[in-house]
Formats: structure tokens, C-alpha cells, sequence
């Protein structure tokens, strides 16, 4: 089975580089080629168990060295990215809560590592020479963290925080089982759904390390498995994702 390794990633910047097009994330709404809806990508089909490529190699991304400029081309558009690396979750276990099916969680893979430069200091407007520094430090911090979103639909009265005193969440990578270096939320935030209603979500950011014990935990796995438990609760959501047989 080929596993892309992250030194070999990172290993300079000649030749082809991969990059995302240029995109303008959008929280709701907008008809923008490069926006995300995230109440879209709610109602669309995720599986519980999402089946990809690992993360470390890149598919849908193609970029080229232009006199002074990066050129780049998308197989996909980007919320089509952002649901290819996106799962839904099994629930595990009895719990007090109804289970709200829009709940998914993001896995930042190497695509989407690189993808949010653009909206985050408009890398395809800079000089070759700066956007290829840029681009070497996000490989860099790519290699040292797993991060993981969970897009929390939620209820009025509720807070869609998942991380507090009495909550345990864990990821399971291989034979090893990991909890967050660093969980971090944003606002509570409406999204439009099916029949033009809207739905409260809040995004929770979790980090997890990617080296432990002086391996790299990620490279040769075949699949990873996040599981949470929210405060007050007994019930689990499991998130997972499968790395494709690469040959």
C-alpha cells in the first residue's frame, strides 16, 4: 500500500507545485464558485465512514509556476472538496439528546491545508517567491497536526460545543489513541437547509498531535476514527475515514 510521506512533501518546491484555485469562503449563502454552505453540505448524502485517498497526496489540486506567479487548476469545485473530505457520524451508546443528522466533521487533508491560503492572504496575488515560502511553512505545520472540524447542528438553547470539563474526545489513528493538544469553538451561526428554514451550527476545531514517540502516526495508517463524547452525556458520535488501497 503507497503512503505519500510528509518529508517527501515537504522536500523544496521545484517542479510542480499543488495549490487550490482561488476561492472566498463564505459562511452561508452566495453564489460564489469558490464559497462553502455549510448548510449545503449539511443536506448533502455523508457517510459515517468516508472512503478518500489518504490525506498526504494530492489529487484534485494541480498547480504551475507562471514568470512571477503560481497558476493552478481545480478538478472540483471547493465546497465539492470540503464534502469529499467531510463524514457523518454513527451514533454509539444510549443518550438524552435527539441526534441531529446534520452534524458532520471535516478532515484537513493536505488539499485543504493549502486551500486556505487563498482566502487567507490571497497567495496566487503574491510573488512566486513569497507564495513558495508561504506554502513550505503550511506543509510544515501540516506535518506537526491533525486537525479535525465537527460542524455541530444544534437547537435553540443549546451551544454546539463539544469540548468542556466532563466531555472526552479521542482519535483514534492505528493502534494508538490520541485526545486534542488544542480544541478551540467558533460562534454560534445560522445556516439555510432544506425548505428555507435555518439551522444553528457552531464549528469546533480540534488538534491533534501527528507525531508521537518520534513517529509520524498518520503516514502509514489505513483509516482514522473520531469519537466524541459531549459533557452530560453517555452517548458517543464516531466519525471516520478510510484511505483508499493506493497500490
Amino acid at each position: 500500500m503507497y503512503r505519500a510521506s510528509v518529508s517527501s512533501l515537504l522536500h523544496g518546491l521545484s517542479g510542480a507545485i499543488v495549490l487550490l484555485l482561488p476561492l472566498l469562503l463564505m459562511g452561508c449563502g452566495g453564489g460564489d464558485l469558490y464559497s462553502v454552505n455549510e448548510g449545503q453540505v449539511a443536506q448533502r448524502f455523508l457517510p459515517p465512514e468516508r472512503t478518500v485517498h489518504h490525506p498526504d497526496s494530492l489529487q484534485d489540486l494541480t498547480v504551475t509556476e507562471g514568470d512571477d506567479k503560481l497558476k493552478y487548476q481545480l478538478e472540483r469545485d471547493y465546497q465539492s472538496l470540503v464534502q469529499k473530505w467531510s463524514s457523518s457520524y454513527r451514533r454509539l451508546g444510549a443518550g438524552r439528546s435527539v441526534q441531529q443528522s446534520q452534524t458532520y466533521a471535516t478532515f484537513w487533508s493536505l488539499e485543504l491545508a493549502l486551500a486556505s491560503l487563498q482566502p487567507e492572504v490571497g497567495i496566487v496575488s503574491l510573488r512566486k517567491e513569497k507564495a513558495r515560502e508561504l506554502l513550505e511553512r503550511r506543509r510544515k505545520s501540516y506535518s506537526k497536526t491533525i486537525q479535525i472540524d465537527v460542524y455541530w447542528f444544534t437547537g435553540r438553547g443549546a451551544n454546539g460545543i463539544i469540548a468542556g470539563p466532563s466531555a472526552r474526545t479521542v482519535l483514534r489513528v492505528g493502534d494508538r489513541t490520541l485526545r486534542p493538544t488544542r480544541a478551540d469553538h467558533g460562534p454560534l451561526r445560522e445556516a439555510y437547509v432544506s425548505g428555507g428554514e435555518t439551522a444553528l451550527y457552531r464549528r469546533n476545531t480540534l488538534h491533534f498531535p501527528r507525531t508521537v514517540e518520534g513517529t509520524d502516526v498518520l503516514t502509514d495508517s489505513a483509516d482514522v476514527e473520531l469519537t466524541v463524547r459531549r459533557s452530560g452525556l453517555s452517548s458517543r458520535e464516531r466519525f471516520s475515514w478510510t484511505w483508499e488501497d493506493e497500490g
